[in-house]
């Protein structure tokens, strides 16, 4: 899985489409809506042992002691139970606060999913905004996600694509995302890790993780994608 900011200016309604997801991610029906499971009764009654609400314990927002305490440490457990273990930030975040979890997010867990709620995206680092996938809502309606149906589609594509294939065909498939700009491909590399989390594929989380550590250090697109893909055969 990977990073993600809710914003709007209704906060009771970000947090609330926030809150649906993060249900929705460890429904044992899979549901979009969550259901009447154990982990979604347990998630309604806000004691979900795989789920976090980190929040500032200073007027200042979240700091640096926060996010070691809240999420690093918890971070390094497996989840108790279930698939994913979800971190629902509350609070804004101090710069160095953000700085201090950038790590993180930039190698996740196979099993770690972060939920950052806004106001909007401003106070955000441009190295944490871009590691995020950003959805935003006006009167409680998602008015624009940076993850396009288009590059969904892609990765999906791929995905199915990648996995049986022989070499010739293996490098023929980084020649339909060689097209992609920096943002586009930063969310196409997110949702083959939401693929791949889902289905706990270790090899390909892990191999998308790589790939996204190189290319953050601005190396060779082509020869870490190819990599990527020859990996996740």
């Amino acid at each position: 899985m990977s990073s993600y900011i809710f914003a709007g200016e209704n906060t009771s309604e970000v947090r609330s489409a926030a809150l649906k997801y993060a249900k929705s991610l460890n429904c044992e029906e899979n549901s979009s809506e969550g259901c009447a499971c154990l982990s979604c009764r347990i998630f309604d009654n806000l004691n979900h042992p795989d789920t976090f609400f980190v929040k500032a314990t200073k007027q200042n927002g979240i700091g640096v002691e926060d996010i070691r305490e809240q999420i690093i440490m918890p971070m390094s457990l497996k989840p108790f139970k279930y698939k994913y273990k979800i971190f629902i930030i509350e609070s804004p975040l101090t710069p160095a606060a953000q700085n201090a979890l950038l790590k993180t997010i930039e190698e996740p867990a196979p099993y770690g999913v972060f939920l950052f709620l806004a106001e909007s995206t401003h106070g955000f680092l441009p190295t944490v905004l871009s590691r995020c996938i950003v959805k935003k809502f006006q009167n409680g309606v998602l008015v624009q996600s940076s993850q396009s149906h288009e590059i969904q589609a892609l990765s999906e594509e791929i995905a199915n694509s990648v996995q049986g294939a022989d070499i010739t065909e293996t490098f023929a498939l980084y020649r339909k995302v060689e097209h992609l700009e920096k943002n586009d491909l930063h969310e196409f590399l997110n949702s083959l890790y939401i693929h791949f989390g889902k289905k706990l594929n270790v090899n390909a989380v892990s191999a998308i993780s790589k790939t996204k550590q190189i290319l953050s250090q601005n190396g060779n697109t082509r020869l870490a994608i190819e990599l990527m893909l020859m990996k996740m055969r």
